[in-house]
């Protein structure tokens, strides 16, 4: 069973879908950590209160830090014709919001959500708590500092290559599944 990808995992600035100010990936090989990238990015626009509060970051910690144009072919290095997994899409949103505000090339990849392969991987036990990142964390007993662009990647992974090992299902299996 393939479990080679990427996890990424992006915070904003704001509410506009292209201000990322931080980035994490974690390179899974075999479901194994073999890799990790982070890098705080200055989105070179406001920083609302509320983002603030969520993940901490402040507009005197980008300062000096790469655009994410700066990161683009970072970017494209790590995750050109992978698996990309995400908790939910937003980060796939951003990401190609991105892309189009800067006006960036794309490049191909296979993105999927860990969100939805933990729900179809565990929808028969009862969740409580839902399937939310911190609350799959706990349910697997994972530690971790949230909001953290690298930590959450990391966690969005570890998710996913539980799941897969509960469904034996491939990356490629649940690519087809549509999740």
């Amino acid at each position: 069973m393939s479990l080679t990808f990427n996890a990424i995992d992006v915070e904003t600035a704001n509410s506009d879908p292209w201000s990322i100010c931080q980035i994490g990936i974690a390179t899974f090989y075999n479901g194994t950590i073999i890799d990790t990238w982070s890098s705080l990015i200055n989105p070179n626009t406001l920083f609302d209160w509320r983002n603030i509060r969520v993940h901490g970051i402040k507009p005197k910690h980008v300062n000096g830090q790469p655009t994410f144009c700066d990161v683009q072919g970072e970017l494209k290095d790590r995750l050109e014709n992978t698996f990309i997994v995400s908790h939910t899409l937003f980060d796939l949103q951003v990401i190609t919001s991105s892309w189009e505000f800067y006006d960036l090339e794309q490049f191909q990849f296979t993105w999927l959500d860990s969100c939805k392969i933990a729900k179809y991987a565990w929808a028969k036990s009862k969740n409580e708590k839902g399937y939310g990142l911190k609350a799959l964390a706990e349910r697997l007993e994972i530690s971790f500092n949230h909001h953290d662009a690298l930590e959450d990647a990391i966690v969005s992974g570890k998710i996913t290559v539980a799941a897969c090992s509960d469904t034996n299902l491939s990356l490629e299996q649940i690519a087809e599944l549509g999740l």
